[in-house]
């Protein structure tokens, strides 16, 4: 339960590949610090370090379930260091560079706010409470550092030390009363720990009556207890304080270094680590009351660490080495003992595979949600909440977030587009003169390869043609799209549904004409999203639903040359398109996600030519050839809210710039016109390959 009651940044070698850029950059970046967990474990923040740029680093709000992250941009600021995450996991406190020396800030929903100490140097912001609307942090100042407490109602305030030059303060309590740490004493060099409550306004309890130095880094909800390190010689022990008074809790039988790392919501239990007699690191709890600390033992190695506690104090979890002196992530309750986290998914149904824990570093407040790093040095979230059992990779986990996302949105962009300009890609073959009717009946059927899926791609229509005269010819289509694409991380993706698109083609001199038309279509999306659940392809499906609609206007100089009996026909034309992908939450699955309402659209300029040679007197060969260009740089990103906190993702990045080739004939039979056409694209917003079919009579 890493919360505003403790402080610590917790190091480690995980890595995480980074959602918030493109695919190409998730493989080029590393997680180096998981600093803090929510309360619900849906909220981790972490640094990242990004290989693309070699010395970059920056810090993350990631969502556990979504797998979704929201950067913390400093904005101008050259230097920026996170430091705690509030129980809720909406507000981050930390220090950022403001050109005027370091400045302490707290963050919430993307707005920093920075925290004003009168005459300091420099701040630092060290915790926050459970809410975020309180925080301490340390000063400096010309000759001393002063610890301060702010608020969101009274801004900043210091907290007065022991008679010394320096106070540091190291966590606040849940509620935001009372601020724990250490201040040198009158005598300088001597550091005592002490208790400051916000209603006292001064340093109300020097603590320490037993140590020769003494810091308190942990506070109970309440503030009603306390735990730190005392030190007296080359003994460091663990105390434990209320106000009844100062405990030695003593410390494993080794004079070297002991660490208190956690402490359970009311202060009932405290955990850590520490050295025993042989000089081995070694897990321990202590629980108020108790005359000493309990061995929390080891998984059968030498050593071991705790990190973290849950709200009550029934689950610990750090890493241990085990018989093997391989180190292992760890979850430990009294019933259980301790065992791998490996371990724990398993007896409750979960099946691990190849993946390794190296670590247990943050647990969620209820226990079921661990985070930590894996053998590999990726980050891995397991969890066992009801029937979502189950451990990510969230190197691989990430990408199926991402593709589905993707697929669903750029659909409905790419079924206008084939319509516009595949079963309408041929507007100079269906003009009527004046009172002249023509129907017909379009099936396109098509195969597209993308970076996240592949499959095909059916859409057939009929239509209505009317010659309005003035060399006009107005046309309205109805028709239905159907896609299945199989995604490349395992399930598939299926849209179907209807659409309605008018045009009309004008003579505008010269024999010159121009195409103005629309489209509007409606259409579900199922999807079955899978992903590496430990040892097994686990899903999750969703269903939702898109609009979209698309605007094109299209200019032809039909017949403009004529070489060797072949008519040539060149044309340019400039298509809108939107659409919108309603909210939905998948459901089954140990890790389903929820996606917010997407929006996208796409602008597409094309440059082509279109050839008719006749072959006899009903046959004619038709050829098409197409340069096309798509403006804008990335597609539109994917926005999930959980737990009341809104995540953006960006997009990926567009290809700009594809060409397209077709190759087909048309013959005269059965009263009307029957024509078919293959057309292969390089890759780009349209499909990969695709036959277009048409059958039209006019009368």
């Amino acid at each position: 339960m890493l919360s505003s009651s403790k402080c610590r940044n917790l190091l480690s070698s995980s890595a995480l590949a980074v959602l918030a850029f493109s695919a190409a950059s998730q493989a080029n970046a590393a997680s180096s610090g998981l600093i803090g967990l929510s309360g619900d474990g849906l909220i981790l923040l972490e640094r990242v370090y990004d290989q693309n740029s070699s010395s970059s680093a920056y810090y993350a709000l990631t969502n556990t379930l979504t797998g979704v992250q929201t950067r913390l941009d400093a904005q101008s600021s050259n230097w920026l260091h996170a430091n705690a995450l509030s129980n809720d996991g909406k507000t981050v406190i930390g220090a950022r560079s403001t050109g005027n020396g370091d400045t302490a800030f707290v963050w919430t929903g993307g707005v920093f706010t920075d925290i004003d100490v009168a005459g300091a140097r420099s701040s630092f912001g060290i915790a926050i409470n459970a809410n975020g609307t309180a925080a301490t942090g340390n000063a400096e100042f010309l000759n001393t550092a002063e610890a301060f407490y702010w608020t969101k109602a009274t801004g900043a305030r210091l907290i007065t030390g022991l008679g010394g030059a320096r106070t540091q303060s190291y966590a606040i309590s849940a509620d935001g009363s009372t601020v724990v740490g250490n201040s040198e004493r009158a005598a300088r060099g001597t550091y005592h720990a002490f208790v400051w409550t916000a209603n006292g306004g001064t340093i109300d309890i020097d603590v320490d009556n037993k140590f020769d130095w003494s810091l308190a880094n942990l506070v109970s909800s309440n503030g009603s207890a306390v735990a730190g390190t005392g030190n007296t010689g080359n003994s460091t022990s663990l105390f434990y304080w209320t106000s009844a008074g100062m405990v030695d809790a003593g410390n494993l039988g080794g004079n070297g270094y002991l660490s208190a790392a956690a402490m359970s919501r009311d202060g009932g239990v405290v955990t850590g680590y520490g050295n025993d007699a042989t000089g081995h690191s070694q897990a321990f709890k202590y629980t108020a009351g108790d005359t000493g600390l309990t061995n929390l033992g080891t998984l059968g190695g030498s050593e071991s660490m705790a990190y973290d506690i849950n709200a009550d104090g029934t689950v610990i979890v750090g890493q241990s080495r085990d018989g093997s002196n391989t180190t292992r992530g760890f979850r430990y309750t009294d019933a259980t003992g301790m065992q791998t986290v490996e371990q724990w998914l398993a007896a409750n149904g979960g099946t691990v595979g190849d993946l390794k824990t190296a670590t247990a570093e943050l647990v969620s407040d209820d226990g079921n949600v661990i985070v930590g790093s894996t053998s590999d040095y990726t980050t891995y979230i397991a969890r066992v909440e009801g029937e979502q059992v189950g451990i990510i990779d969230t190197a691989k986990f990430l990408p199926t977030v991402a593709a589905v996302g993707d697929v669903v949105v750029q659909n409905g962009i790419s079924h206008a587009d084939t319509v516009m300009f595949g079963a309408q890609g041929a507007p100079m073959r269906n003009l009527l003169s004046a009172g002249q009717v023509s129907v017909w009946g379009t099936v396109d059927g098509g195969y597209d390869n993308t970076e996240n899926a592949d499959g095909g791609l059916g859409l057939g229509e009929f239509g209505l043609g009317y010659g309005l005269g003035g060399s006009a010819t107005a046309r309205l289509s109805l028709g239905g799209v159907y896609n299945k694409q199989d995604l490349d991380a395992g399930g598939d993706i299926k849209q179907r549904g209807f659409y309605v698109s008018p045009e009309v083609s004008v003579d505008v001199g010269s024999n010159v004409f121009v195409t103005v038309g629309g489209y509007w279509g409606r259409s579900s999306i199922d999807t079955h999203r899978g992903y590496a659940n430990g040892a097994t392809l686990d899903f999750s499906d969703g269903d939702t639903d898109a609009t979209t609609w698309g605007a094109k206007i299209r200019a032809d100089w039909l017949d403009a040359v004529t070489i060797n009996n072949t008519a040539i026909t060149p044309y340019t034309a400039l298509s809108y398109t939107s659409t919108k992908v309603d909210a939905y939450t998948e459901e089954g699955g140990a890790f389903p996600v929820s996606y917010g309402e997407a929006k996208d659209h796409a602008t597409i300029a094309r440059l082509g030519v279109d050839f008719v040679h006749p072959l006899t007197d009903t046959v004619r060969l038709l050829a098409k050839a197409e340069a096309d260009y798509q403006f804008g740089g990335r597609a539109a990103g994917t926005q999930a809210t959980v737990a009341g906190i809104d995540f953006d993702l960006d997009g990926a990045d567009r290809r700009n710039f594809w060409v397209r080739g077709g190759i087909g004939a048309e013959f005269d039979v059965g009263g009307g016109t029957a024509s078919i056409m293959v057309n292969g694209t390089t890759k780009g917003a349209d499909p990969d390959i695709w036959v277009r079919s048409n059958f039209t009579v006019k009368f």
